[in-house]
């Protein structure tokens, strides 16, 4: 068996160091049966039920948060076998095959889906050195080559189980964790700062485009945010919304330096309504109008200045779409995107250009299909896999592209997109499917454009922000995959290469 243990690992590239062993998975666990797949009818949501951690939970070797999907206790009880006490192993059987997750303490009581493999090993210290070994080159190979590709990759509990970790001494093995565990903290923090930017950039877009804030703020600024002095023509729908904006407002901090810029900004705009005859001159073309510098105003915060200025203080009626802020249109998608179809990738060599599928990042090819930002679509597959992309790439036929018809609207299409249900849109029948016909008759809500392009200036500053921390976690990841493989190997020793602060600092 060890013999059979040591080829596999040397033919998949790896090196065994001498003083090391070479062990099968299966002889770590607990016992033979402590190895599990998980729930495998989960049946309904329960609001109050058990977290069920399913493979679209597990993200960057980790679960962010708390899964939203929830089991009833009887059907946890069912699956007890693989209820979390916090030390196990877990490892994903489809999607991204072998990917792992140490569980914690926070997971306490959870469960785990079916293509979800739940490990208990018989020294639970050893999940870390277990899932470097795993995240490796030589198991990556050893894992890819026995999926089952039938109709998705998947991994086999069989396999896992005959898959072989090198053991180095205890001491090794502890600093060669403790350098790994390093880098992925510094990962990780990356990748929660870049969550919190997304879920800033998602909120704002409810802000300004569904709950209309700034256009409710500037509308109770003119009323001098009393109620009863609100036109008795606003029907009782807004005036709801604008008591829950006012109770909103009321709650800051700040509330009342808020609404006293919002006023101040309120008879400014007042003060800069055109007279009838400069309206006149300027639709005669012989004056332009010049727009007002607020932020030179000290009773105005700088946020409203450059923001709320922009938004108008009333609401008119449209048929299609209800109350919506005066000024604002009407679109269908097809007015602001061209939809373009995806094609075949497998005859290009591989390069350095992206090739993406409706589920995501497929490869890199040498060429290109499109140049620029664009909204990506899936055609079929996983439909509310929404991207933006600002640069040179390829789409695959699951997978449409976009082509901007007007200025800085993209980031405007993405979230717009994101916040759609395309589930209920799906017009295939084994295969979640989209088409052009459907997206471009999509109808939406347009706004100015000096709203459009405030928005573009505000997300793409969380954008930079987050190809910055992107571009920190793909350094990290190099270098401790170029390290460790050298640290493993015994090519580096760890004095070589300084303290474990030193290197991912």
């Amino acid at each position: 068996m060890a013999d059979k243990q040591n080829l596999i690992w040397e033919s998949s590239g790896g090196i065994i160091p001498e003083g090391w062993n070479l062990v099968s998975l299966s002889s770590l666990l607990e016992n033979p049966k402590s190895m599990s797949v998980g729930v495998m009818y989960p049946g309904k949501h329960f609001d109050d039920g058990i977290p069920l951690i399913r493979v679209s939970d597990v993200k960057n070797g980790g679960v962010a948060s708390k899964p939203d999907f929830c089991i009833s206790a009887d059907v946890d009880e069912e699956y007890k076998r693989t209820r979390l006490s916090g030390e196990e192993l877990l490892i994903t059987l489809v999607g991204n095959p072998g990917d792992c997750v140490i569980a914690t303490q926070e997971m306490s009581g959870w469960n785990a889906a079916r293509a979800i493999a739940v490990l208990r090993l018989e020294d639970p210290a050893l999940r870390q050195w277990v899932r470097i070994v795993l995240l490796s080159g030589p198991s990556k190979h050893i894992i890819d080559s026995r999926l089952n590709t039938t109709v998705q990759k998947t991994l086999n509990l069989k396999d896992i189980r005959e898959l072989p970790i090198p053991m180095p001494p205890a001491s090794l093995r502890e600093s060669l964790c403790s350098i790994s565990k390093k880098f992925e903290e510094k990962c990780l923090i990356n990748h929660q700062t870049n969550q919190t930017l997304e879920s800033m950039a998602q909120a704002l877009f409810k802000s300004w485009f569904v709950d209309f804030d700034p256009v409710f703020d500037n509308l109770l600024a003119s009323a001098d945010f009393k109620l009863e002095n609100l036109e008795t023509s606003l029907p009782d729908e807004l005036k709801q919304k604008a008591q829950r904006r006012l109770a909103a407002l009321n709650s800051l901090h700040n509330a009342a330096e808020c609404k006293a810029s919002l006023i101040a900004l309120a008879h400014e705009l007042q003060a800069q309504l055109p007279t009838k005859e400069a309206t006149q001159s300027a639709e005669k073309g012989t004056e332009t109008p010049v727009k007002a510098n607020f932020n030179t105003n000290p009773n105005i915060l700088a946020q409203h200045a450059n923001t709320h200025a922009h938004f108008p203080n009333e609401f008119e009626h449209s048929e299609q779409l209800g109350w919506i802020p005066k000024g604002w249109k009407q679109k269908y998608l097809s007015d602001l995107l061209e939809v373009k179809y995806g094609k075949d990738h497998k005859k290009l060599d591989d390069g350095k250009y992206p090739v993406y599928g409706s589920g995501g990042l497929m490869r890199y090819a040498e060429s290109f299909l499109y140049d620029g930002e664009s909204v990506l679509i899936p055609r079929k597959g996983t439909l509310s896999n929404i991207m933006h992309i600002n640069g040179s790439f390829w789409t695959v036929d699951t997978m449409f592209y976009t082509i901007p018809k007007v200025p800085k609207v993209a980031k405007f299409m993405f979230y717009h997109l994101k916040a759609l249900d395309f589930a209920a849109m799906n017009v295939g029948s084994a295969v979640p499917s989209m088409t052009t016909k459907v997206l471009n008759s999509l109808e939406l809500l347009f706004p100015s454009v000096e709203v459009l392009y405030k928005f573009d200036r505000v997300i793409e500053d969380y954008f930079n922000k987050i190809d910055f921390n992107k571009l920190n976690i793909n350094q990290l990841e190099s270098l401790r995959n170029t390290l460790l493989p050298k640290l493993i190997s015994g090519e580096l020793q760890i004095p070589d290469v300084a303290t474990d602060e030193e290197i991912v600092d």
